[in-house]
């Protein structure tokens, strides 16, 4: 494969992937269906502790965090695209980092404070999903504001 040929490849691919974005106008919608669910869930004890409201809120920081990744900045050119793409590598090694160590981790801590009761718990998938979408808006934002 020439040089030439792969750029164009990299092109298109880097084209296909606006096919999947929403509007920039969406950003702010995601950030703040994240910041009530969060706040939603914060007060849930509160309020109210039924196990429903606190999914929903969980939820809702996912579904926010989500629209808030896909969705456009209001300038988008190519080192955007490569930044973007960079947070969502580097957010998806870090997930898979945290599900595979997290339930080891969790695992000795128990064995070292000689809990009768030591097994490997599962990390829920809210803990992976949350922190991959976090990771990977943040890192993004993060980025944003190195190449300025």
């Amino acid at each position: 494969m020439t040089k030439k040929s792969f750029m164009d490849c990299e092109r298109r691919n880097l084209g296909n992937m606006k096919k999947y974005q929403l509007p920039h106008s969406f950003k702010k919608a995601g950030v703040v269906v994240a910041v009530v669910s969060f706040v939603v869930l914060l007060l849930h004890r509160y309020l109210s502790p039924q196990e429903e409201l606190k999914f929903l809120a969980r939820y809702g920081i996912i579904i926010g965090l989500l629209i808030t990744s896909i969705s456009k900045e209001r300038i988008e050119d190519e080192l955007v695209s490569q930044l973007r793409m960079q947070s969502y590598t580097f957010a998806f090694i870090t997930g898979v980092a945290y599900a595979i160590l997290l339930p080891f981790t969790g695992y000795l801590v128990d064995i070292m404070s000689k809990t009768k009761e030591a097994h490997v718990k599962d990390s829920g998938d809210f803990q992976v999903l949350f922190l991959l979408l976090a990771v990977q808006v943040f890192y993004f934002e993060w980025l944003k504001k190195l190449h300025k």
